[in-house]
């Protein structure tokens, strides 16, 4: 299996959960005034790193090559 296809299976097996994930998050920001403010900041690093993941997701592997083990820069 390439790295291109072990992306591929990773991003389709992460999209639906986190899919969830960043959905519930955003319905409970909707009711932020009933949060206490260390709730609501738990809240919100929870959505800003879920947004990271699904950016890095659908950006695809970086393109600039990875060492591989034993290798040096």
């Amino acid at each position: 299996m390439t790295d291109a296809e072990r992306f591929a299976r990773l991003r389709h097996d992460l999209a639906n959960p986190l899919a969830a994930v960043l959905a519930e998050v955003q319905l409970l920001l909707l009711e932020a005034d009933s949060f206490s403010p260390e709730a609501l900041a738990a809240l919100r690093a929870i959505e800003e790193g879920a947004l990271r993941m699904r950016r890095l997701l659908r950006e695809g592997p970086a393109s600039e090559p990875r060492l591989e083990d034993g290798q040096s820069a």
